[in-house]
């Protein structure tokens, strides 16, 4: 099985470039007159970075020669800003943005994501598309990732991703993963009685080669009642900042390629963590309660996300929605419908919290139980929420510095 084959068009030595990408499984390809001729053929490419360093005509030609009868997935490279060959009309629908300078590691893992966004297997370490099947049966790289996230604490997130996650596993008896992605603050370990064994800070002191599937599993526990799988950054606060951006897009990866669903509860704010796993979602379920700051911050959520391509892939689901603001006005504010509807009963929430028992497992008779049961059927039977039809942009480009371009 041949690799998938990669044009690089850069401005610079393209040496380390081709080294890194062979071994992730790639065929880097650097002559453009070959890759043109390959497309004239009719053999494809697979994926492609430009850098917009190069001369302006030739990038602009390069550009259109891959963007022709059947357009490649481009990366595109740039530093102050897009270039206007690549923001009109004819702009390709599956491209992608990254502002220079990109370490090398993270151009890979930015090529294995756009690989998973246009519906593609990944490479495995010796070439060639994965094609290897998970016990149930979903074929690698096929997981579907669903995003927890409220930009403000207290939602109750946590609680719905690990309630979402319970759900999907019992509506399905597929084989799920819920990842704590909350860095520094959250611990699903201990809403969930889960025997914690290690986390994604362990391996931070190890290169990214060895981040292998037997690394990422040897952290995974089982909640035995459910089967849910659950994979964590870590507990101690203090090892947080070792936990970096590539390490968790890895661990993300190795999920969604072998899990069927991965549900993952996110840091409640904008950092580059939260937003690489953010854009590497099939949808979102942002949480939300009927309060005016609540609403404000997601408001102002929103509106990044729509900026950024992310828009089209968000639900709504309102917790503690029988009181506070009413669900039209909600609706007014985001934009939004409300996909789903949450009671509040904290009682019993915390209740099921203390003693480590999902809600819906504690008291599945509850209304509390059905809404949340009814927030997974929106994955499980609903339908698959639309992609959009403007490219996704680089969430960073709408944010006025940048410190980390990983």
């Amino acid at each position: 099985m041949e690799r998938p084959t990669v044009l690089l068009a850069l401005a610079d030595d393209a040496s380390p470039h081709v080294d890194a990408l062979t071994r992730a499984g790639f065929e880097p390809i650097t002559d453009f007159g070959t890759a043109a001729g390959w497309l004239t053929l009719g053999r494809p490419i697979d994926l492609a970075v430009l850098d917009c360093d190069l001369p302006e005509a030739s990038a602009a030609s390069v550009y259109a020669v891959l963007h022709g009868e059947t357009p490649v997935p481009t990366l595109m490279l740039f530093g102050d800003e897009i270039p206007s060959f690549a923001t009109t009309e004819v702009a390709g629908l599956n491209d992608e943005y990254a502002v220079k300078p990109v370490p090398i590691e993270a151009l890979v893992y930015r090529l294995q994501a756009l690989l998973i966004r246009t519906g593609r297997g990944l490479p495995s370490e010796a070439g060639g598309w994965s094609d290897v099947t998970s016990e149930d049966g979903t074929a690698i790289g096929e997981g579907h990732v669903i995003s927890i996230f409220a930009p403000k604490g207290g939602v109750g997130k946590t609680t719905v991703a690990v309630n979402m996650a319970v759900a999907i596993r019992e509506q399905t008896r597929a084989r799920v993963l819920l990842f704590d992605a909350d860095v520094g603050v959250g611990n699903v370990t201990s809403v969930l009685a889960v025997k914690y064994r290690m986390g994604l800070a362990d391996l931070a002191d190890s290169a990214p080669g060895e981040w292998t599937d037997a690394a990422f599993e040897h952290c995974v526990s089982v909640h035995e009642p459910s089967g849910v799988r659950v994979l964590t950054w870590g507990n101690d606060p203090g090892e947080s900042e070792r936990v970096s951006v590539d390490l968790l897009l890895a661990a993300l990866r190795w999920a969604k390629a072998h899990h069927s669903y991965v549900v993952v509860d996110n840091h409640p704010g904008y950092d580059d963590r939260t937003m690489a796993m953010l854009t590497l979602a099939s949808e979102i379920m942002l949480v939300v309660t009927p309060e005016v700051g609540a609403l404000r911050n997601s408001s102002q959520f929103l509106d990044l996300a729509r900026q950024v391509g992310l828009g089209d892939i968000i639900r709504v689901v309102v917790n503690r929605a029988n009181h506070g603001i009413r669900m039209a006005d909600i609706e007014s504010v985001l934009k939004l419908p409300v996909s789903a509807t949450i009671v509040s009963n904290g009682p019993k929430a915390v209740i099921a919290s203390n003693e480590g028992t999902p809600v819906i497992t504690k008291f599945p008779k509850d209304k509390i139980a059905t809404d949340l049961h009814d927030v997974a059927r929106l994955v499980t039977t609903g339908a698959p929420v639309a992609a959009s039809p403007t490219a996704r942009r680089p969430w960073w480009a709408t944010l006025v510095s940048r410190t980390s371009n990983a």
